[in-house]
């Protein structure tokens, strides 16, 4: 996918015509000068760039910046139409940079040696953009993605270094310098690990406490950021409404550039607000400490400021590269993998439940002695409503049951709209419900998948629903592509369905002493007595509703059809 990009005559005529004559003239002699310096180069490029009429030469700066950029190319084949997008977008975001911070970069593109490969040249571009950054992770973590495509994208991921050690350790000093010398930190000045707004370094410090020298970690927001995060925003919010107002220009069916941005956005300001994410380390901590094979760090808050987070180290691989050879310990490995980041929120007896809403392979590590699943990054999270998580339940359990009423009452109590007095509303629900059912093999059992592509097509027609459950359904997506990477046979829906299962029996005697209670207060189970009860009424239905469908099945494609659509369901 590497590719040589060589600035030619045509580009650099390109260039001189946004600078006024008088920079021309010198650039001109300058090119003449067989004696000049490339110090003298660099300068006279610096000042022709300075003098350019940036608010008034947008749109030609925008195309100076895609012929430089020509990001497109390195899209594959198979995401031919989305080229455009691609180079737009990139060349809308540099255009709209403050001059101090486009300069340089215009500065240093010019100044790459000519055979410098796209891949390099486009990461000294967003060096120090996170909101290009983050757009590029979101992107990469798309399991539908083409391999080679996504590959590429990861790889650029790994490979932002915008901030060096040595500026950490400063960050560090200048914060934390008595702290430094109160608990005798020792500091590896290396990054451990760059992200698009922090940085990470191990250290050791002796723990008032247990009174032993105890290894952490530093996370530490690039100072930059700070400063940028403001523009970024702005620009973020203005790339939105310049996509909104093209879309007619791009042949695709439906562009959520709006959606992608406020992801983009809302994943930018809850990572650069590191109390929040402190508050959060702490909470999920005590969550947590009662499920066995589980750990999240532990905040170490004497070291810990508005910018800079301290927590415990735990040594640990990525869980898609543990226990490569051994099958059965990676299906055990995505059983737990589940079991905390779904099953223990959705089955939570607190009335707020905590999720962790970027639950990619970069944040899930295994002890590799001990098996246990370690949490990081408690930045993005989301809570889930003790009357949202019923919901959810009841409609999953009604798409099981092919009952079309159940799915729709779930879903107008989980939407924002009341799809009773919308009757449009409703009535694509209603027809949303009626072709899922119609599309399921008899011998199917659906789970939370089917929900999500369900819930995707209703928003997709124009029924809103709350952002902790649209965020719920990026977790679950997120996590699809870490599941298929460790144990692709794995069923998400059986692991989590024998999680509830446990539950029953140890809520059974409560249960039974309250037994025609509407309340859910206090069980894990987020099911009322009364919804037990009526699902158990409605049980013997399926039956019925199982042969109604085969029989329609086998009238629409004949006894054979019906037989095949039987094998591939087995």
């Amino acid at each position: 996918m590497s590719q040589d990009r060589v600035l030619d005559g045509a580009l650099i005529e390109e260039m001189l015509m946004l600078l006024p004559a008088e920079q021309q003239a010198q650039l001109f002699l300058l090119a003449m000068d067989e004696g000049a310096s490339d110090e003298q180069a660099e300068q006279a490029v610096r000042e022709a760039l300075a003098a350019i009429d940036w608010e008034g030469q947008k749109e030609a700066i925008r195309g100076l910046i895609s012929k430089i950029m020509p990001l497109e190319t390195l899209v594959p084949e198979v995401y031919a139409e989305w080229r455009p997008v691609i180079r737009d977008a990139v060349a809308y975001t540099g255009s709209m940079l403050s001059v101090e911070r486009l300069v340089p970069k215009l500065l240093e593109q010019m100044l790459l040696p000519e055979q410098m490969p796209l891949e390099q040249r486009l990461l000294k571009m967003i060096a120090q953009m996170p909101s290009l950054q983050k757009i590029g992770q979101i992107v990469a973590r798309n399991p539908n993605l083409d391999p080679d495509f996504r590959a590429e994208l990861t790889r650029l991921e790994n490979a932002i270094e915008d901030i060096s050690p040595d500026e950490v350790m400063a960050e560090i000093e200048r914060q934390l310098g008595r702290y430094l010398r109160l608990y005798q930190v020792e500091i590896e000045p290396v990054n451990l690990a760059e992200a698009s707004v922090s940085a990470v370094m191990r250290f050791t410090w002796l723990n008032p406490v247990s009174r032993k020298r105890e290894r952490g970690v530093f996370k530490v927001l690039k100072p930059y950021v700070v400063a940028h995060f403001p523009e970024e925003m702005t620009i973020l919010q203005g790339l939105a409404d310049f996509f909104d107002s093209s879309r007619d220009q791009y042949d695709l069916p439906a562009l959520g550039f709006r959606e992608v941005m406020n992801d983009v956005r809302r994943l930018l300001e809850r990572e650069v607000d590191l109390p929040a994410e402190q508050a959060n380390l702490v909470a999920a901590e005590a969550r947590y400490a009662e499920m066995k094979r589980v750990r999240v760090p532990h905040l170490i808050p004497e070291l810990s400021t508005s910018t800079i987070t301290a927590m415990s180290e735990i040594d640990g691989v990525k869980v898609t590269d543990a226990y490569p050879q051994n099958k059965a310990k990676r299906q055990r490995l995505a059983a737990t993998v589940i079991e905390a980041l779904i099953a223990m929120p959705m089955f939570d007896r607190a009335d707020r439940a905590l999720l962790h809403a970027d639950p990619h392979a970069g944040n899930l590590f295994v002890e590799p002695r001990s098996g246990e699943v370690v949490i990081l990054d408690w930045a993005l999270t989301e809570h889930l409503s003790r009357e949202q998580r019923r919901q959810t339940v009841l409609l999953t359990l009604g798409v099981a049951l092919r009952d079309e009423e159940r799915i729709v009452a779930a879903i107008n109590a989980l939407s924002l709209d009341d799809l009773v007095a919308d009757a449009t509303k409703g009535d694509v629900v209603r027809g949303q419900a009626a072709r899922l059912i119609a599309s399921l093999s008899p011998l199917e059992m659906p789970g939370f998948s089917a929900v999500m592509r369900l819930l995707d097509g209703i928003a997709f027609a124009g029924v809103r629903f709350p952002a902790e459950l649209l965020m719920f359904r990026k977790v679950l997506f997120t996590l699809e592509g870490v599941l298929h990477d460790i144990a692709p046979d794995l069923n998400m829906d059986l692991v989590l369905a024998r999680y509830a299962l446990k539950l029953m029996p140890k809520e059974a005697p409560r249960r039974l002493l309250r037994p025609f209670s509407e309340g859910i207060s206090g069980y894990r189970m987020p099911l009322s007595n009364f919804d037990l009860t009526a699902l158990a009424f409605t049980l013997p239905l399926l039956g019925n509703r199982l042969w109604l469908q085969s029989a329609e099945r086998a009238t629409r494609y004949g006894l054979v059809g019906l037989h095949r659509a039987w094998g591939a369901a087995r």
